[in-house]
């Protein structure tokens, strides 16, 4: 008997080793992709920040220390593209969190259509940011956009969207809300469709109106819905790269040069990779500052 239940307990610890190894095996090739391209670039990326290397001088490459943060403190070029960035990313998120809500609100009932209406509003999400870019590049250009001859066509002046320091910052901003609000309003939907009728009744035997039961009622109960999807579009805003690149590649002059833009013209059209790596770390300090603090805003119990 006990000759038995030791060959059934070698049996059993066999069978967990080939079990783990089997999971081992399912995993490594998503841990090796991980690998290959999430951690490595990043450390590397670190230690070009670090270093004065460039591309047309890659042999000589000395250790500086901070001295490319501390440059890009002092430049500004670098301040202005960090204005851009804030600017652009509150602005779009602001805009799209308004008209999202609004949105979100007009289909939060039963109405004729209402699924075809929330299938079609995932449409603009679907659509990469560069075929995005492309098309509104057409839209507004000069002189053969579809806008500026609607424009033309109404007995109006044209716009000089994406080639005027003035506009061209509003264009792109415009061209992310069109994208990204739908994806706003959806989730802020699902949030709302998932407060409980009970609640929502007991509202209205209060004798709360429909203005009153959405800021006392339904926002403060889908709060944590609207830390994250804030947080989500706050994060997709600042590291913008593609729409923007497409739409202006960082102009007219500097009027549209996010981070991304200033990293990815810096490292690859001047061939400083090292100041190219800092601004992008400062970009990742950015981001992490803001999870931080709607994590910590998230874990706070709502009043």
């Amino acid at each position: 008997m006990r000759r038995h239940l030791a060959v059934t307990g070698v049996s059993v610890v066999g069978w967990q080793r080939r079990e783990n190894l089997v999971a081992l095996l399912l995993l490594a090739p998503a841990v090796l992709y991980l690998l290959a391209m999430a951690v490595y670039p990043t450390i590397y990326s670190l230690w070009l920040a670090v270093h004065n290397y460039t591309l047309y001088r890659p042999e000589f490459a000395p250790f500086v220390g901070f001295a490319n943060f501390t440059y890009l403190f002092g430049d500004e070029l670098f301040h202005r593209s960090l204005r851009v960035t804030v600017v652009f990313a509150l602005a779009a998120v602001v805009l799209e969190f308004a008209i999202g809500l609004w949105v979100a609100v007009l289909l939060d009932r039963k109405m004729v259509g209402i699924n075809l209406l929330r299938t079609l509003l995932i449409v603009p999400v679907l659509i990469s940011p560069v075929g995005m870019g492309l098309t509104f590049r057409y839209i507004f250009a000069p002189s053969y956009g579809l806008l500026n001859s609607a424009l033309r066509a109404a007995g109006l002046h044209g716009v000089d969207f994406i080639v005027s320091t003035t506009w061209a910052l509003p264009a792109v901003i415009a061209v992310d809300v069109w994208q990204w609000t739908p994806f706003v309003t959806l989730i802020l939907l699902a949030g709302m469709q998932s407060v409980s009728v009970e609640v929502i009744e007991a509202a209205e035997l209060d004798g709360l109106n429909e203005w009153q039961k959405l800021w006392r009622i339904v926002m403060p109960l889908i709060r944590p819905v609207i830390i994250v999807i804030l947080l989500i579009r706050l994060i997709d805003a600042i590291r913008t790269f593609d729409l923007v690149f497409v739409l202006t590649r960082g102009g007219p002059g500097s009027s549209t040069e996010v981070l991304s833009i200033l990293s990815y013209e810096t490292g690859f059209t001047s061939g400083d990779m090292g100041t190219a790596s800092a601004v992008a770390w400062i970009t990742i300090v950015l981001v992490n500052v803001l999870v931080i603090f709607f994590l910590r805003a998230l874990s706070k119990p709502g009043r």
